[in-house]
Order: C-alpha cells, then structure tokens, then sequence
C-alpha cells in the first residue's frame, strides 16, 4: 500500500489558485472538514482515494500534491 505525503507547500499553491479556503475545498473535494485537517496535520494516512479527490477539487494531478521521494 503506498503511503503519499502531502506537499503542504504544494497544496497551499493549489488552493490559492482556486481561492478555496480549506472548508471550501473539503467540501467541493466531498471529504469532511475534520478528515482533511487530520490529513494536513498527519494524524491519519493520505489515502490514494483522497488525494484524488483532493487533487480534482483542485484541478490538478495527484503527482502535483505530493512530496517528492527523496
């Protein structure tokens, strides 16, 4: 099972692209307010599932989201 990490840097860039706050974006990406500030926070694993949707409420790739493996 793969373990994505979230760029935060990378995510802020896409938010703000699209003008979401972070309850604006959990709602268009159909993920509750609380799982995407424990996703941010790292208290719960980014699931392939999420990023995706996170990735689409952006308008972006999933690729563009994460960290790169170092």
């Amino acid at each position: 099972m793969s373990n994505f990490k979230l760029d935060l840097f990378k995510f802020d860039l896409a938010r703000a692209k699209k003008c979401y706050n972070k309850k604006q974006l959990a709602q268009k990406a159909g993920l509750s307010y609380d799982n995407l500030m424990k996703i941010l926070s790292g208290k719960i694993n980014l699931t392939a599932t999420s990023l995706g949707k996170i990735a689409k409420a952006l308008d972006v790739e999933p690729i563009e989201l994460i960290q790169d493996e170092k």
